[in-house]
């Protein structure tokens, strides 16, 4: 039993930290609405090292944007959705990594959106954006939790040496 314990433990280690951005990037507007606008500003800097957040490729609520845009928001919400459902279709300690297509085809869509985007007067809506970030951070967390397993059994079987 206590070795199904140590394996949640290592897989919690796992999730927390996909819980803890997602959070954050819903609390930030809140922050914003509720005047505490000093610890909306950290979060907002933070991840502006890592999304464009332009208000208008961005979710909102509470009046304020969120942290992230549209695509980034989906991206962060597949990963939550597939670490906590990931268990059910690999067991919480799977190493095994998929075939890597599989990555490169939940790209597509997000590809096609921005890069038609780009190159061309269409503009995407949000809600595309967010569908094409999700379908992406699901997949994702089927190759960065085996990932994560290789790396923290291995430690742990090496360290037992």
């Amino acid at each position: 039993m206590a070795s199904i314990f140590k394996k949640f433990v290592i897989y919690l280690g796992f999730m927390l930290p996909f819980l803890l951005i997602l959070s954050l990037i819903i609390i930030a507007p809140y922050l914003s609405a509720s005047g505490q606008s000093v610890y909306s500003f950290i979060i907002y800097s933070a991840f502006s090292l890592v999304c464009h957040q332009m208000p208008e490729r961005s979710f909102f609520v509470f009046g304020h944007k969120l942290a992230v845009c549209a695509r980034c928001t989906g991206m962060y919400s597949g990963f939550v959705i597939a670490a906590i459902l990931f268990p059910l279709f690999r067991g919480i300690d799977c190493e095994e990594i998929p075939n890597p297509w599989f990555l490169i085809i939940s790209l597509i869509p997000m590809a096609l959106d921005g890069g038609i985007q780009l190159i061309t007067d269409y503009e995407s809506n949000n809600m595309l954006r967010f569908i094409t970030g999700l379908i992406f951070g699901y997949t994702s967390i089927f190759y960065l939790l085996p990932i994560y397993n290789q790396i923290i059994y291995g430690i742990r079987i090496n360290s037992s040496d």
